[in-house]
């Protein structure tokens, strides 16, 4: 469920509500009501159609029934988002589309860096992995860790200032594997309190 993005939460009076369950809370929609002829009355039908995002409320991560009864082929009309809401659905498409990205670069840094922490990297490996970490960064801007989040530096004046700008830089690098290392840690402990708030 967590790889879709955030949908917002349908507001049909009486066919929405909420079951807390697990620490989570999860968006129902009432399908339909069943007569029951032997106690003559109806028994409703609620469906689980995803579950609501605490960071925020307004917002669901949908799973294969909102699909069923919201999307496109008819069913339930899906509401517009508010700019709030549509910001924190962007920064969590960022998320899912850069992070797999990410890990696999920390990984491979990783395995590096045990060999050769102190080998100097070049400058196109700098600009590489910064057009990573940009999108990164400015998802995470607003938080208070976010500035605390660097790039990897070219060693000359007019490279960094290229990348602050989000420009390509030229020169030699100015880090080495063990410096570079550091860094994408600070970024995977970021995403990580990131991602825990985005839940």
């Amino acid at each position: 469920m967590l790889d879709r993005d955030p949908v917002k939460i349908p507001t049909i009076q009486g066919k929405i509500n909420f079951k807390k369950q697990n620490g989570m809370v999860y968006v129902r929609y009432l399908a339909e009501r069943r007569y029951d002829a032997d106690n003559k009355s109806n028994t409703p039908n609620w469906v689980n159609i995803g579950r609501q995002i605490e960071a925020m409320p307004t917002l669901m991560y949908p799973n294969d029934n909102y699909a069923k009864y919201f999307g496109r082929e008819g069913g339930e009309p899906e509401e517009e988002m508010t700019m709030s809401e549509r910001w924190f659905a962007r920064d969590n498409g960022t998320y899912g589309m850069y992070y797999p990205f990410f890990i696999a670069l920390y990984n491979e840094f990783k395995q590096h860096v045990r060999k050769c922490p102190k080998e100097m990297i070049n400058a196109y490996k700098a600009e590489c992995i910064n057009r990573l970490l940009r999108p990164l960064r400015e998802m995470m801007k607003n938080e208070k860790y976010g500035e605390l989040l660097g790039f990897v530096e070219t060693g000359n004046a007019a490279g960094d200032a290229a990348i602050e700008q989000g420009t390509t830089g030229a020169g030699t690098a100015g880090m080495d594997y063990g410096d570079v290392m550091f860094l994408l840690t600070q970024y995977k402990s970021a995403l990580i309190k990131y991602r825990r708030y985005q839940m």
